[in-house]
């Protein structure tokens, strides 16, 4: 008969007053110490997995994880997130496993194949979302946003027009939620050519036609930490550069970008603090064309007090 007392593992002990050895009984899930046989834990719960692998290749941290517990539900998918896929003996053979005790062909999966389409196109805008840094209410803010453009069938099924669709939910997901992202930053995360943030820009205008989305709108100050936060400015810096948008915005009327507006000013800010950071370095963490930025700061410099006076 196999015992159930595994391991030999150390802990300390009450009674012994000293580190001794323990083992676990599974029967009962108490901890003992093997010297006095002192309870120290009862009920213990295993959290490693329920499985056990019988193939060759043994249990090593190569072999794959065959849990049967999936990721979390997704609210705007129907069955496909519940769908069951059993390997074939062909993709098996691909992946070095043994022929002769391979599964036979067959493939079950719950779910439409517009579902399917979706899983693929979710699993786009998150990667994309990661790589921009967004919280989980952007991301899915813009899946569900792409979800009802495709049930309005007015998508490209496939190739460049589907990932600036992906970028373009994304722009508006991100305006709606206070957290802008330039065109030009979601177009360097997707696979949109040179002519990515015109692409985009075309799918936005058809969600807030087609959708009657009314996104919200970016304004200079809503890049001001992400993009100071890139050059090194300090609070005192931060705060000046904020303030200046906010009186910009309050007294002036300024035709330019809020992008342009808020590199301007990052630089106007660097300058006068003395920050040993050039119209270069602020053109990088922006995404402003340094021209653009000179120009803009030679706008903005007529209304100097205005904008820092104390």
């Amino acid at each position: 008969m196999m015992s159930s007392f595994v391991g030999n593992e150390q802990g300390y002990c009450p009674s012994c007053r000293c580190r001794t050895a323990v083992v676990l009984d599974r029967a009962t899930g108490d901890t003992i110490c093997t010297e006095c046989a002192l309870v120290l834990e009862e009920r213990y719960i295993d959290e490693t997995s329920e499985w056990r692998t019988f193939s060759d290749a043994g249990t090593g941290e190569d072999h794959d994880d065959p849990n049967r517990v999936g990721g979390r539900t997704d609210p705007f998918l129907g069955y496909a997130q519940l769908g069951t896929v059993i390997a074939t003996a062909k993709r098996q053979m691909n992946a070095g496993a043994n022929a002769g005790t391979s599964l036979p062909q067959v493939h079950i999966n719950v779910g439409s194949g517009q579902d399917n389409t979706l899983v693929d196109s979710f699993h786009a805008i998150s990667d994309m979302a990661d790589r921009l840094g967004l919280v989980a209410t952007v991301r899915d803010r813009a899946k569900e946003l792409f979800k009802n453009l495709e049930e309005a069938n007015k998508l490209c099924p496939r190739g460049r027009k589907r990932e600036a669709a992906y970028a373009a939910c994304l722009h508006v997901a991100c305006l709606n939620e206070g957290k802008p992202r330039t065109l030009k930053e979601l177009a360097s995360v997707s696979h949109v050519g040179k002519d990515g943030r015109k692409e985009i820009g075309k799918v936005v205008k058809i969600i807030k036609e087609l959708l009657g989305e009314q996104a919200g709108q970016a304004m200079a100050a809503d890049y001001m930490t992400r993009f100071g936060s890139q050059l090194g400015m300090d609070r005192p810096e931060l705060l000046a550069a904020k303030e200046a948008a906010r009186r910009l915005e309050m007294n002036l009327d300024v035709r330019r970008s809020p992008q342009s507006i808020v590199a301007a000013i990052i630089y106007m800010v660097l300058q006068r603090t003395g920050a040993d950071k050039s119209v270069r370095d602020v053109s990088t963490a922006t995404g402003v064309a340094e021209a653009t930025i000179k120009e803009t700061c030679k706008e903005l410099t007529k209304h100097t007090e205005l904008l820092f006076s104390s």
